[in-house]
Protein backbone atom coordinates (compact mmCIF):
# COMPACT_ATOMS: atom_id res chain seq x y z
CA UNK A 1 0.00 0.00 0.00
CA UNK A 2 2.76 2.42 0.88
CA UNK A 3 4.57 1.71 -2.40
CA UNK A 4 1.28 2.13 -4.30
CA UNK A 5 0.58 5.44 -2.62
CA UNK A 6 4.08 6.66 -3.38
CA UNK A 7 3.66 5.75 -7.04
CA UNK A 8 0.34 7.58 -7.19
CA UNK A 9 1.86 10.65 -5.51
CA UNK A 10 4.82 10.63 -7.91
CA UNK A 11 2.51 10.27 -10.93
CA UNK A 12 0.31 13.12 -9.65
CA UNK A 13 3.36 15.33 -9.14
CA UNK A 14 4.57 14.60 -12.69
CA UNK A 15 1.10 15.31 -14.14
CA UNK A 16 0.91 18.52 -12.09
CA UNK A 17 4.33 19.64 -13.35
CA UNK A 18 3.29 18.91 -16.94
CA UNK A 19 0.10 20.92 -16.45
CA UNK A 20 2.03 23.81 -14.89
CA UNK A 21 4.53 23.81 -17.74
CA UNK A 22 1.76 23.56 -20.34
CA UNK A 23 -0.24 26.38 -18.76
CA UNK A 24 2.92 28.44 -18.37
CA UNK A 25 3.80 27.83 -22.01
CA UNK A 26 0.33 28.87 -23.16
CA UNK A 27 0.49 31.94 -20.94
CA UNK A 28 3.95 32.82 -22.24
CA UNK A 29 2.76 32.38 -25.82
CA UNK A 30 -0.32 34.54 -25.34
CA UNK A 31 1.18 37.30 -23.19
CA UNK A 32 4.80 37.44 -24.32
CA UNK A 33 6.68 37.17 -27.60
CA UNK A 34 8.25 33.86 -26.62
CA UNK A 35 7.91 31.14 -29.28
CA UNK A 36 6.08 33.42 -31.73
CA UNK A 37 7.53 33.57 -35.26
CA UNK A 38 9.13 36.78 -36.56
CA UNK A 39 6.39 37.17 -39.16
CA UNK A 40 3.63 37.23 -36.53
CA UNK A 41 5.52 39.65 -34.30
CA UNK A 42 6.39 41.96 -37.20
CA UNK A 43 2.73 42.43 -38.13
CA UNK A 44 1.73 42.74 -34.47
CA UNK A 45 4.09 45.66 -33.89
CA UNK A 46 3.44 47.30 -37.27
CA UNK A 47 -0.20 47.36 -36.19
CA UNK A 48 0.84 49.00 -32.93
CA UNK A 49 2.83 51.60 -34.89
CA UNK A 50 -0.25 52.47 -36.96
CA UNK A 51 -2.41 52.67 -33.83
CA UNK A 52 0.09 55.08 -32.28
CA UNK A 53 -0.20 57.33 -35.34
CA UNK A 54 -4.00 57.18 -35.59
CA UNK A 55 -5.86 60.40 -36.39
CA UNK A 56 -8.32 61.53 -33.68
CA UNK A 57 -10.96 64.09 -34.54
CA UNK A 58 -10.87 67.38 -32.64
CA UNK A 59 -14.46 67.63 -31.40
CA UNK A 60 -14.04 71.28 -30.34
CA UNK A 61 -13.20 72.37 -33.90
CA UNK A 62 -15.65 69.92 -35.49
CA UNK A 63 -18.52 71.43 -33.49
CA UNK A 64 -17.39 74.93 -34.49
CA UNK A 65 -17.37 73.85 -38.16
CA UNK A 66 -20.89 72.45 -37.79
CA UNK A 67 -22.07 75.70 -36.19
CA UNK A 68 -20.63 77.66 -39.13
CA UNK A 69 -23.13 75.88 -41.37
CA UNK A 70 -26.02 76.90 -39.12
CA UNK A 71 -25.24 80.47 -37.99
CA UNK A 72 -23.57 83.53 -39.56
CA UNK A 73 -20.41 84.75 -37.85
CA UNK A 74 -17.84 87.53 -37.77
CA UNK A 75 -14.06 87.25 -37.57
CA UNK A 76 -11.58 89.92 -36.58
CA UNK A 77 -7.90 89.12 -36.96
CA UNK A 78 -4.51 90.75 -36.70
CA UNK A 79 -1.28 89.54 -38.36
CA UNK A 80 2.12 90.83 -37.24
CA UNK A 81 5.76 90.21 -38.08
CA UNK A 82 8.57 90.59 -35.56
CA UNK A 83 12.27 90.60 -36.35
CA UNK A 84 14.50 89.15 -33.66
CA UNK A 85 17.00 91.29 -31.80
CA UNK A 86 19.87 89.81 -33.81
CA UNK A 87 18.14 90.37 -37.16
CA UNK A 88 19.73 93.45 -38.77
CA UNK A 89 18.08 93.00 -42.18
CA UNK A 90 16.45 96.30 -43.24
CA UNK A 91 13.42 94.64 -44.85
CA UNK A 92 12.82 92.50 -41.76
CA UNK A 93 12.86 95.57 -39.53
CA UNK A 94 10.45 97.39 -41.86
CA UNK A 95 8.11 94.39 -41.77
CA UNK A 96 8.22 94.37 -37.97
CA UNK A 97 6.46 97.74 -38.04
CA UNK A 98 3.70 96.49 -40.32
CA UNK A 99 0.39 94.89 -39.43
CA UNK A 100 -2.46 93.31 -41.37
CA UNK A 101 -5.95 93.75 -39.88
CA UNK A 102 -8.84 91.60 -41.08
CA UNK A 103 -12.58 92.00 -40.67
CA UNK A 104 -14.75 89.20 -42.03
CA UNK A 105 -18.46 88.48 -42.18
CA UNK A 106 -19.72 85.06 -43.25
CA UNK A 107 -23.11 83.50 -43.85
CA UNK A 108 -22.55 79.96 -45.13
CA UNK A 109 -26.26 79.17 -45.33
CA UNK A 110 -26.58 81.96 -47.92
CA UNK A 111 -23.08 81.24 -49.31
CA UNK A 112 -21.89 84.81 -48.74
CA UNK A 113 -18.56 86.10 -47.41
CA UNK A 114 -17.01 89.56 -47.18
CA UNK A 115 -13.52 90.42 -45.89
CA UNK A 116 -11.75 93.75 -45.64
CA UNK A 117 -7.99 93.71 -45.05
CA UNK A 118 -5.97 96.79 -44.09
CA UNK A 119 -2.19 96.84 -44.25
CA UNK A 120 -0.67 99.43 -41.90
CA UNK A 121 2.85 100.64 -41.17
CA UNK A 122 3.45 102.42 -37.87
CA UNK A 123 -0.37 102.55 -37.54
CA UNK A 124 -0.71 104.41 -40.86
CA UNK A 125 -2.86 102.75 -43.55
CA UNK A 126 -0.77 101.63 -46.51
CA UNK A 127 -3.10 99.45 -48.57
CA UNK A 128 -6.68 98.14 -48.41
CA UNK A 129 -8.07 95.14 -50.24
CA UNK A 130 -11.56 93.60 -50.14
CA UNK A 131 -12.67 90.04 -50.82
CA UNK A 132 -16.21 88.83 -51.40
CA UNK A 133 -17.96 85.73 -52.58
CA UNK A 134 -21.63 85.20 -53.31
CA UNK A 135 -23.76 83.87 -56.15
CA UNK A 136 -20.88 81.47 -56.93
CA UNK A 137 -18.56 84.42 -57.73
CA UNK A 138 -15.24 84.93 -55.90
CA UNK A 139 -13.78 88.42 -56.25
CA UNK A 140 -11.20 90.96 -55.05
CA UNK A 141 -11.23 94.75 -55.06
CA UNK A 142 -8.85 97.56 -54.19
CA UNK A 143 -9.95 101.12 -54.83
CA UNK A 144 -6.39 101.99 -55.76
CA UNK A 145 -6.58 99.52 -58.66
CA UNK A 146 -10.26 99.63 -59.63
CA UNK A 147 -13.45 100.64 -57.86
CA UNK A 148 -15.30 97.51 -59.01
CA UNK A 149 -14.75 93.95 -57.84
CA UNK A 150 -12.85 91.66 -60.21
CA UNK A 151 -13.72 87.99 -59.85
CA UNK A 152 -14.15 84.46 -61.16
CA UNK A 153 -17.37 82.49 -61.39
CA UNK A 154 -16.90 78.98 -60.04
CA UNK A 155 -18.01 77.16 -63.17
CA UNK A 156 -16.52 76.34 -66.58
CA UNK A 157 -13.05 76.84 -65.09
CA UNK A 158 -11.43 74.76 -67.84
CA UNK A 159 -12.72 77.22 -70.45
CA UNK A 160 -11.45 80.18 -68.42
CA UNK A 161 -8.05 78.51 -68.06
CA UNK A 162 -7.86 78.10 -71.84
CA UNK A 163 -8.66 81.80 -72.30
CA UNK A 164 -5.81 82.60 -69.92
CA UNK A 165 -3.42 80.63 -72.12
CA UNK A 166 -3.17 77.41 -70.07
CA UNK A 167 -2.72 74.59 -72.58
CA UNK A 168 -3.06 71.54 -70.33
CA UNK A 169 -6.34 71.82 -68.38
CA UNK A 170 -6.64 68.11 -67.54
CA UNK A 171 -6.02 68.66 -63.82
CA UNK A 172 -8.30 71.73 -63.61
CA UNK A 173 -11.87 70.92 -62.50
CA UNK A 174 -14.88 72.67 -64.02
CA UNK A 175 -15.72 73.90 -60.52
CA UNK A 176 -14.06 73.77 -57.09
CA UNK A 177 -15.96 72.35 -54.14
CA UNK A 178 -15.31 73.05 -50.45
CA UNK A 179 -13.22 70.40 -48.69
CA UNK A 180 -14.09 68.96 -45.27
CA UNK A 181 -10.76 67.69 -43.92
CA UNK A 182 -12.36 65.80 -41.02
CA UNK A 183 -14.68 63.97 -43.41
CA UNK A 184 -11.80 63.06 -45.73
CA UNK A 185 -9.70 61.64 -42.89
CA UNK A 186 -12.59 59.81 -41.26
CA UNK A 187 -12.63 56.01 -41.66
CA UNK A 188 -15.22 53.87 -39.90
CA UNK A 189 -14.22 50.94 -37.71
CA UNK A 190 -15.80 48.56 -40.24
CA UNK A 191 -13.76 50.08 -43.09
CA UNK A 192 -10.61 49.95 -41.02
CA UNK A 193 -11.20 46.29 -40.09
CA UNK A 194 -11.86 45.44 -43.74
CA UNK A 195 -8.62 47.08 -44.89
CA UNK A 196 -6.58 45.30 -42.23
CA UNK A 197 -8.13 41.86 -42.82
CA UNK A 198 -8.03 42.04 -46.62
CA UNK A 199 -4.61 43.52 -47.27
CA UNK A 200 -2.84 41.85 -44.38
CA UNK A 201 -3.91 38.57 -45.95
CA UNK A 202 -2.46 39.69 -49.31
CA UNK A 203 0.86 40.54 -47.66
CA UNK A 204 1.03 37.25 -45.75
CA UNK A 205 0.31 35.24 -48.90
CA UNK A 206 2.85 37.08 -51.05
CA UNK A 207 5.79 37.43 -48.66
CA UNK A 208 7.70 34.28 -47.76
CA UNK A 209 8.53 33.74 -44.09
CA UNK A 210 12.27 33.89 -44.67
CA UNK A 211 11.94 37.61 -45.47
CA UNK A 212 11.21 38.30 -41.79
CA UNK A 213 13.96 38.31 -39.21
CA UNK A 214 14.60 39.15 -35.57
CA UNK A 215 17.61 41.03 -34.18
CA UNK A 216 18.35 41.47 -30.49
CA UNK A 217 20.16 44.15 -28.48
CA UNK A 218 19.72 47.00 -30.96
CA UNK A 219 20.35 50.44 -29.46
CA UNK A 220 17.77 53.09 -30.35
CA UNK A 221 17.65 56.74 -29.24
CA UNK A 222 14.25 58.34 -28.75
CA UNK A 223 13.66 61.76 -27.16
CA UNK A 224 17.15 61.68 -25.59
CA UNK A 225 16.50 58.28 -24.00
CA UNK A 226 18.52 55.22 -25.05
CA UNK A 227 16.65 51.92 -25.41
CA UNK A 228 18.03 48.42 -25.92
CA UNK A 229 15.49 46.88 -28.26
CA UNK A 230 14.59 43.87 -30.31
CA UNK A 231 14.20 44.66 -34.00
CA UNK A 232 11.66 42.87 -36.20
CA UNK A 233 12.68 43.31 -39.83
CA UNK A 234 11.07 42.79 -43.22
CA UNK A 235 13.53 42.90 -46.14
CA UNK A 236 12.36 42.86 -49.76
CA UNK A 237 14.34 43.19 -52.97
CA UNK A 238 13.11 45.51 -55.72
CA UNK A 239 11.60 42.61 -57.66
CA UNK A 240 9.82 41.25 -54.58
CA UNK A 241 8.54 44.73 -53.80
CA UNK A 242 7.19 45.04 -57.35
CA UNK A 243 5.31 41.75 -57.08
CA UNK A 244 3.73 42.76 -53.76
CA UNK A 245 2.67 46.14 -55.17
CA UNK A 246 1.06 44.36 -58.11
CA UNK A 247 -0.70 41.86 -55.81
CA UNK A 248 -2.11 44.70 -53.70
CA UNK A 249 -3.31 46.60 -56.77
CA UNK A 250 -4.85 43.45 -58.27
CA UNK A 251 -6.73 42.89 -55.02
CA UNK A 252 -7.80 46.54 -54.93
CA UNK A 253 -9.36 46.19 -58.40
CA UNK A 254 -11.72 43.54 -57.06
CA UNK A 255 -12.39 45.20 -53.69
CA UNK A 256 -15.70 47.05 -54.08
CA UNK A 257 -15.65 48.33 -50.49
CA UNK A 258 -12.23 49.95 -50.88
CA UNK A 259 -13.01 51.29 -54.36
CA UNK A 260 -16.19 52.92 -53.06
CA UNK A 261 -14.20 54.45 -50.20
CA UNK A 262 -11.59 55.89 -52.60
CA UNK A 263 -14.17 57.33 -55.01
CA UNK A 264 -16.12 58.85 -52.10
CA UNK A 265 -12.99 60.59 -50.78
CA UNK A 266 -12.11 61.67 -54.35
CA UNK A 267 -15.55 63.28 -54.65
CA UNK A 268 -14.95 65.18 -51.42
CA UNK A 269 -11.61 66.39 -52.80
CA UNK A 270 -13.28 67.57 -56.00
CA UNK A 271 -11.22 65.27 -58.24
CA UNK A 272 -12.33 64.47 -61.78
CA UNK A 273 -14.22 61.38 -62.93
CA UNK A 274 -10.99 59.41 -63.41
CA UNK A 275 -11.01 59.01 -59.63
CA UNK A 276 -14.72 59.39 -58.79
CA UNK A 277 -15.95 56.66 -61.18
CA UNK A 278 -15.05 53.09 -60.26
CA UNK A 279 -14.67 51.93 -63.89
CA UNK A 280 -12.21 54.75 -64.61
CA UNK A 281 -10.38 54.10 -61.36
CA UNK A 282 -9.85 50.43 -62.21
CA UNK A 283 -8.43 51.52 -65.58
CA UNK A 284 -5.92 53.74 -63.78
CA UNK A 285 -5.01 50.80 -61.51
CA UNK A 286 -4.38 48.63 -64.60
CA UNK A 287 -2.14 51.34 -66.05
CA UNK A 288 -0.22 51.54 -62.78
CA UNK A 289 0.27 47.76 -62.78
CA UNK A 290 1.70 47.97 -66.32
CA UNK A 291 4.01 50.80 -65.26
CA UNK A 292 5.32 48.81 -62.29
CA UNK A 293 5.86 45.75 -64.48
CA UNK A 294 7.91 47.75 -66.97
CA UNK A 295 10.20 49.29 -64.35
CA UNK A 296 13.83 48.20 -64.25
CA UNK A 297 15.60 48.56 -60.94
CA UNK A 298 18.67 47.30 -59.17
CA UNK A 299 18.30 44.26 -56.91
CA UNK A 300 19.49 46.33 -53.95
CA UNK A 301 16.79 48.96 -54.50
CA UNK A 302 14.17 47.31 -52.36
CA UNK A 303 12.77 48.18 -48.97
CA UNK A 304 13.61 47.40 -45.36
CA UNK A 305 11.15 47.96 -42.51
CA UNK A 306 12.44 47.56 -38.95
CA UNK A 307 10.21 47.85 -35.89
CA UNK A 308 12.14 48.42 -32.65
CA UNK A 309 10.46 46.97 -29.56
CA UNK A 310 11.20 47.13 -25.85
CA UNK A 311 8.99 45.34 -23.29
CA UNK A 312 6.37 44.66 -25.98
CA UNK A 313 6.06 48.37 -26.73
CA UNK A 314 7.10 49.90 -30.05
CA UNK A 315 9.86 52.47 -29.59
CA UNK A 316 10.16 53.53 -33.23
CA UNK A 317 9.99 52.23 -36.79
CA UNK A 318 12.51 52.67 -39.62
CA UNK A 319 11.66 52.45 -43.32
CA UNK A 320 14.64 52.38 -45.70
CA UNK A 321 13.51 52.80 -49.31
CA UNK A 322 15.75 51.89 -52.26
CA UNK A 323 18.85 52.61 -50.16
CA UNK A 324 18.20 56.28 -50.93
CA UNK A 325 16.06 57.60 -48.12
CA UNK A 326 15.32 56.55 -44.55
CA UNK A 327 12.17 57.39 -42.58
CA UNK A 328 11.98 57.06 -38.79
CA UNK A 329 8.49 57.33 -37.31
CA UNK A 330 6.75 56.93 -33.98
CA UNK A 331 3.71 58.30 -32.23
CA UNK A 332 1.45 58.21 -29.24
CA UNK A 333 -2.34 58.60 -29.45
CA UNK A 334 -4.63 59.05 -26.47
CA UNK A 335 -8.16 60.38 -26.09
CA UNK A 336 -7.08 63.96 -25.35
CA UNK A 337 -3.60 64.13 -26.85
CA UNK A 338 -1.47 62.94 -29.75
CA UNK A 339 2.23 62.97 -30.53
CA UNK A 340 3.74 62.19 -33.92
CA UNK A 341 7.37 62.18 -35.05
CA UNK A 342 8.98 61.84 -38.48
CA UNK A 343 12.67 61.96 -39.38
CA UNK A 344 13.66 61.93 -43.06
CA UNK A 345 17.30 61.19 -43.78
CA UNK A 346 18.83 61.27 -47.24
CA UNK A 347 21.25 58.42 -47.84
CA UNK A 348 22.35 59.80 -51.20
CA UNK A 349 25.45 61.99 -51.34
CA UNK A 350 23.85 64.16 -54.05
CA UNK A 351 20.84 65.21 -51.96
CA UNK A 352 20.01 68.86 -51.25
CA UNK A 353 19.64 68.20 -47.53
CA UNK A 354 20.80 65.60 -45.03
CA UNK A 355 17.79 65.37 -42.75
CA UNK A 356 14.41 66.90 -42.01
CA UNK A 357 12.88 66.36 -38.58
CA UNK A 358 9.18 66.94 -37.87
CA UNK A 359 7.34 66.65 -34.57
CA UNK A 360 3.69 67.32 -33.78
CA UNK A 361 2.20 67.56 -30.29
CA UNK A 362 -1.57 68.02 -30.04
CA UNK A 363 -3.90 68.41 -27.06
CA UNK A 364 -7.71 68.33 -27.25
CA UNK A 365 -10.66 69.16 -25.01
CA UNK A 366 -14.17 70.50 -25.55
CA UNK A 367 -13.16 74.10 -24.83
CA UNK A 368 -9.44 74.28 -25.60
CA UNK A 369 -7.01 72.66 -28.01
CA UNK A 370 -3.40 73.24 -28.99
CA UNK A 371 -1.19 72.08 -31.84
CA UNK A 372 2.58 72.48 -31.81
CA UNK A 373 4.61 71.57 -34.92
CA UNK A 374 8.41 71.62 -34.87
CA UNK A 375 10.48 71.41 -38.07
CA UNK A 376 14.27 71.11 -38.11
CA UNK A 377 16.27 71.08 -41.34
CA UNK A 378 19.92 69.99 -41.02
CA UNK A 379 20.10 71.62 -37.56
CA UNK A 380 20.34 74.93 -39.45
CA UNK A 381 16.76 76.00 -40.07
CA UNK A 382 14.17 75.62 -37.32
CA UNK A 383 10.44 76.35 -37.64
CA UNK A 384 8.16 76.28 -34.61
CA UNK A 385 4.40 76.57 -35.24
CA UNK A 386 2.11 76.93 -32.22
CA UNK A 387 -1.69 77.05 -32.63
CA UNK A 388 -4.17 77.52 -29.81
CA UNK A 389 -7.99 77.54 -29.91
CA UNK A 390 -10.05 78.58 -26.89
CA UNK A 391 -13.84 78.54 -26.94
CA UNK A 392 -16.69 76.27 -27.93
CA UNK A 393 -19.75 76.05 -30.13
CA UNK A 394 -21.90 76.18 -26.98
CA UNK A 395 -20.33 79.57 -26.16
CA UNK A 396 -20.74 80.74 -29.78
CA UNK A 397 -17.18 82.06 -29.85
CA UNK A 398 -13.64 80.90 -30.58
CA UNK A 399 -10.37 82.72 -30.00
CA UNK A 400 -7.42 81.55 -32.05
CA UNK A 401 -3.73 82.35 -31.59
CA UNK A 402 -1.01 81.25 -33.99
CA UNK A 403 2.71 81.96 -33.69
CA UNK A 404 5.35 80.88 -36.21
CA UNK A 405 8.97 81.22 -35.16
CA UNK A 406 11.64 80.84 -37.85
CA UNK A 407 15.26 80.39 -36.79
CA UNK A 408 18.09 80.32 -39.30
CA UNK A 409 21.56 80.51 -37.87
CA UNK A 410 21.62 83.53 -35.55
CA UNK A 411 18.53 85.11 -37.16
CA UNK A 412 15.06 84.78 -35.66
CA UNK A 413 11.74 85.96 -37.12
CA UNK A 414 8.28 85.61 -35.59
CA UNK A 415 4.94 85.74 -37.39
CA UNK A 416 1.94 86.00 -35.07
CA UNK A 417 -1.79 85.98 -35.73
CA UNK A 418 -4.70 86.52 -33.34
CA UNK A 419 -8.32 85.98 -34.28
CA UNK A 420 -11.69 86.30 -32.58
CA UNK A 421 -14.73 84.53 -34.02
CA UNK A 422 -18.26 85.29 -32.82
CA UNK A 423 -21.53 83.78 -34.02
CA UNK A 424 -24.55 86.04 -34.56
CA UNK A 425 -28.24 85.37 -35.06
CA UNK A 426 -28.25 87.58 -38.14
CA UNK A 427 -25.80 89.61 -40.28
CA UNK A 428 -27.44 91.78 -42.91
CA UNK A 429 -24.65 93.93 -44.36
CA UNK A 430 -22.62 91.35 -46.31
CA UNK A 431 -21.84 92.63 -49.82
CA UNK A 432 -23.59 90.62 -52.52
CA UNK A 433 -21.79 90.25 -55.84
CA UNK A 434 -23.44 90.59 -59.24
CA UNK A 435 -22.37 91.52 -62.73
CA UNK A 436 -23.34 95.10 -61.97
CA UNK A 437 -20.66 95.54 -59.27
CA UNK A 438 -18.15 92.92 -60.39
CA UNK A 439 -16.18 92.23 -63.55
CA UNK A 440 -16.43 88.46 -64.01
CA UNK A 441 -13.42 87.11 -65.90
CA UNK A 442 -15.43 84.20 -67.29
CA UNK A 443 -17.44 86.69 -69.40
CA UNK A 444 -14.40 88.20 -71.13
CA UNK A 445 -12.96 87.11 -74.45
CA UNK A 446 -9.36 85.94 -74.66
CA UNK A 447 -8.28 89.28 -76.14
CA UNK A 448 -10.12 91.29 -73.47
CA UNK A 449 -8.54 89.19 -70.72
CA UNK A 450 -5.05 89.77 -72.08
CA UNK A 451 -5.55 93.55 -72.15
CA UNK A 452 -7.18 93.61 -68.70
CA UNK A 453 -4.54 91.48 -67.00
CA UNK A 454 -1.72 93.49 -68.55
CA UNK A 455 -3.32 96.73 -67.36
CA UNK A 456 -3.81 95.34 -63.83
CA UNK A 457 -0.22 94.13 -63.60
CA UNK A 458 1.05 97.52 -64.70
CA UNK A 459 -1.12 99.22 -62.11
CA UNK A 460 0.03 96.82 -59.37
CA UNK A 461 3.66 97.45 -60.27
CA UNK A 462 3.08 101.20 -60.01
CA UNK A 463 1.37 100.79 -56.63
CA UNK A 464 4.19 98.62 -55.29
CA UNK A 465 6.68 101.32 -56.23
CA UNK A 466 4.54 103.93 -54.50
CA UNK A 467 4.13 101.86 -51.34
CA UNK A 468 7.87 101.35 -51.05
CA UNK A 469 8.23 105.12 -51.20
CA UNK A 470 5.45 105.55 -48.64
CA UNK A 471 7.21 103.23 -46.21
CA UNK A 472 10.46 105.13 -46.67
CA UNK A 473 8.66 108.43 -46.09
CA UNK A 474 7.08 107.10 -42.92
CA UNK A 475 10.47 105.85 -41.78
CA UNK A 476 11.77 109.42 -42.20
CA UNK A 477 8.77 110.90 -40.35
CA UNK A 478 7.42 112.39 -43.57
CA UNK A 479 3.75 112.56 -44.45
CA UNK A 480 2.29 110.58 -47.31
CA UNK A 481 0.25 112.63 -49.80
CA UNK A 482 -2.38 110.46 -51.53
CA UNK A 483 -2.68 113.05 -54.30
CA UNK A 484 0.69 111.87 -55.60
CA UNK A 485 -0.88 108.65 -56.89
CA UNK A 486 -0.67 107.95 -60.60
CA UNK A 487 -4.33 108.20 -61.59
CA UNK A 488 -3.81 107.45 -65.28
CA UNK A 489 -3.14 103.73 -64.84
CA UNK A 490 -6.23 103.29 -62.68
CA UNK A 491 -8.39 105.09 -65.24
CA UNK A 492 -7.15 102.68 -67.90
CA UNK A 493 -8.19 99.72 -65.76
CA UNK A 494 -11.62 101.26 -65.06
CA UNK A 495 -12.21 101.76 -68.80
CA UNK A 496 -11.47 98.09 -69.55
CA UNK A 497 -13.79 96.90 -66.73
Amino acid sequence: MNRGKKKIIIIMIIILLILILAIGGIFAYLTTDLFKPSQTLFFKYIGQTLDDLEYVENTQLSEIENLKEEMPYTVTGNLNFEAGETNTDINANILSKMSLNLETKVNRAEEKTYTKANLTHNNQNIFTIEYANSNNIYALKSDEIATAFLGIENENLKVLAQKLGILDTSIIPDSIEAIDINEILKITEEEKAHIIDTYLSVLVQNISKDKYSKEKDLTVMKENVTYTTTGYRLSLSSEELKQIEIALLQNLKEDSIKLNLITTKANLLGLDENYTQINNLTTIIDEQIETINSENSMASEGIDIIVYVDNQEVISTDIIFRNQIKYTIYGETQENSSKRYLLIENLSAESEYNKIELQQIETRSNIESTNNILINIDNNIGIDVYLSNVGAASEKSLNTTCEISINQGDLTSIISYEQEMNFEEEINDIIELSRSNCGVLNDYTTEQLQVLIQSIFQRIQTILTQKKQVINWVENNQIYDPDLELIEDMNNTEEIL
